[in-house]
């Protein structure tokens, strides 16, 4: 029977934020973004760290870091960091347990599902590099005032949304994630893994009612 398997990315299939590393390696490069990103820091960094207004902080260091380009100039750029990734001139790597996991999925023939809260062309890019047979999801951009800002952000709730709209349901059998702000889409799951081990992560997931959740050390 084909089962859907439901993976986060960032903190997940890889050990660090792909968003965060590409934004960061278009602004350094350019001595106007950076000193533009450093203006703003202060602001949009917290925004960014507290869930109601990630979307607006992440916004801006977007913008920041994707001004003048043109939609192909903005998949190219991610297709450049995507190279760079593979040819491992990056800090980002996939996680081996991770790859391991997905792998199984894919070998027994279930559906797997990326879902992000990184851009889809992003997203997109880095995944293809793996080779595997998966559907990514991601967050929505569009142009703004002559670069590029979030559109649909695919965190939380979201997240199952987009995999409604995709055609996936409501519920899926195998949910994976480092972060409990993806507690939508582990509640939706029959197992739900948070890819944190030890008894912290267990104790988490029994005060968000998990009961049949398990923690994973990836």
């Amino acid at each position: 029977m084909t089962m859907l398997a439901v993976f986060d990315m960032d903190g997940t299939l890889l050990n660090g934020d792909s968003t965060a590393l590409w934004l960061w390696e278009r602004v350094k490069r350019s001595p106007a973004r950076l000193l533009a990103t450093l203006a703003v820091a202060l602001v949009a960094i917290p925004m960014v760290a507290v869930p109601f207004t990630r979307r607006v902080g992440a916004s801006i260091l977007l913008w920041i870091a994707t001004a003048g380009l043109s939609e192909e100039q903005l998949l190219g750029s991610c297709e450049e960091f995507a190279r760079t990734f593979a040819e491992e001139r990056q800090k980002l790597t996939w996680k081996p347990r991770a790859l391991a996991a997905l792998d199984s999925h894919v070998a027994a023939g279930d559906r797997v599902v990326v879902v992000t809260a990184a851009p889809t062309c992003l997203a997109n890019a880095l995944l293809r590099t793996l080779g595997r047979d998966v559907q990514v999801l991601g967050t929505s951009l569009k142009p703004g005032l002559g670069g590029w800002i979030a559109n649909i952000h695919c965190r939380n709730q979201r997240k199952c949304q987009a995999l409604a709209e995709a055609g996936h349901g409501a519920r899926w059998a195998y949910a994976y994630t480092d972060s409990l702000d993806d507690l939508p889409i582990l509640r939706a799951a029959d197992k739900p893994v948070i890819v944190k081990g030890g008894k912290a992560a267990e104790r988490r997931l029994f005060r968000a009612g998990l009961q049949n959740g398990r923690a994973a050390a990836w």
